[in-house]
């Protein structure tokens, strides 16, 4: 019959066995985490607070208050280096209100591989939100789906309406025909890197509202969709966005934009928004974005605001830029 160990030996078998237990239950809480969180994002168990009422999807909404974390952002940065206005105005901005943001910018016209010559700020993108109804509506212009005169592509562009963009993106089909119309809208305005979202971790949002788009894609886009003969209808409802959503961009007089705004997982709001200003005789394509340091949409767009007041100093430093 084998010997018990005892004293001394026996208490160290015994923690060893505690930690070796301890250890894998650790490994195993681990992996499951990873597998439940979006990549890259904060553990945070905030989202289903998120869900309507009715239970519908929704796209971006008059959002709550007292969010106080950060969200998962994604992008692709531009390899080149911003001009000293640029990254100075982000950086005053910042100070000013607190917020982290990200801003690109590019003359309108200029050749694809020119369109996006740099990104500031520590933010470079993340999802669409209601930006992403831009090429939507593109989709169905050009698919001859709808008009630029209808009231349901007025409402999802004036108004920013999750209804109207709603029906839109059914008349392109179910959210993968959806998807792959909206990237063909993409890459025939030389954005051929961003993908259309088919799938979404959050189902309280809209799949194509989660796209992940970059600030300098947006801006390679908006670049030349400001261009575009098709595109005038859209580019007129952009300089007919209601009162209540003209912050940021909207306080340049004679800019046409949109914008969009959610919560990350864990509450925080993404304000972003994309566009195209004129400084003088020469126009320029805009993305930026800002995330306000207690989370709030209204902070967030105060933030935007203080840096679109310094984007015509930017841009008299840039090339000029027209269609033509």
């Amino acid at each position: 019959m084998p010997t018990t160990p005892s004293g001394a030996p026996a208490r160290r078998r015994t923690l060893l066995i505690v930690v070796a237990v301890a250890l894998v239950l650790a490994l195993v809480i681990g992996a499951r985490l990873s597998r439940s969180e979006p990549r890259g994002a904060p553990a945070a168990s905030t989202a289903a607070s998120f869900v309507s009422a009715s239970g519908a999807t929704r796209w971006s909404t008059p959002p709550p208050s007292g969010l106080t974390a950060t969200p998962a952002l994604s992008g692709s940065a531009s390899p080149l280096v911003p001009p000293a206005a640029a990254t100075a105005a982000v950086a005053a901005a910042e100070k000013a209100t607190g917020a982290r943001m990200g801003l690109s910018m590019a003359p309108v016209g200029g050749p694809a591989t020119a369109t996006v010559p740099w990104t500031a700020g520590i933010m470079t993108g993340g999802p669409a939100w209601s930006t992403i109804k831009l090429p939507i509506v593109l989709a169905n212009l050009h698919a001859g789906t709808a008009t630029g005169t209808e009231s349901t592509v007025r409402a999802a562009i004036t108004r920013s309406d999750n209804q109207a963009v709603e029906t839109l993106t059914r008349r392109l089909g179910d959210d993968a025909a959806a998807a792959r119309a909206v990237d063909a809208e993409l890459a025939r305005h030389h954005d051929t890197r961003t993908r259309a979202a088919t799938t979404s971790d959050r189902p309280d949002f809209s799949v194509l509202g989660q796209t992940m788009w970059s600030l300098p894609d947006q801006t390679v886009f908006m670049a030349s969709m400001a261009c575009t003969a098709d595109a005038a209808p859209l580019r007129t409802l952009m300089g007919q966005v209601t009162s209540d959503q003209s912050w940021g961009l909207g306080t340049l007089h004679g800019s046409l934009f949109k914008g969009g705004w959610g919560p990350g997982i864990d509450g925080r709001y993404l304000v972003r928004q994309t566009g195209v200003i004129t400084v003088g005789k020469s126009q320029y394509a805009v993305s930026m974005e800002a995330v306000a340091s207690d989370g709030s949409f209204s902070a967030g767009t105060a933030a935007l605001d203080r840096l679109a007041a310094s984007l015509p100093g930017v841009a008299r430093k840039m090339p000029a830029g027209t269609c033509g």
